[in-house]
């Protein structure tokens, strides 16, 4: 069985708890409990439940998912744009304790 050691400042970030580098979240835009298939009615979906990286958040009904224009260049990426809603927001140093004045 060949071994994998992670690079440096990724086994840093696995230590912890912080990624070294920022990477793009997972945008799920579902129906929930649904399965497409051929039958009439069944190949269209009505989302439900809006998730980032496997978290389900409360979005905004009066406003859309919008899911930005794409093409098949490889240097492009994919953007989404919704409106959430927050339980708190916190903007502060990242050193700084929370709640800190």
């Amino acid at each position: 069985m060949d071994s994998y050691q992670l690079p440096t400042e990724e086994l840093e970030g696995v230590l912890t708890g912080k990624q070294a580098r920022p990477s793009g979240a997972v945008i799920e835009i579902i129906e929930r409990g649904a399965t497409t298939g051929d039958e009439p009615g069944r190949s269209v979906i009505v989302p439900n439940d809006v998730r980032i990286n496997g978290q389900s958040l409360l979005a905004s009904a009066d406003d859309p998912v919008i899911v930005h224009e794409m093409s098949t260049r490889g240097d492009e990426l994919v953007r989404v744009t919704l409106t959430l809603f927050a339980r708190r927001v916190s903007i502060r140093a990242e050193n700084d304790a929370e709640g800190a004045t």
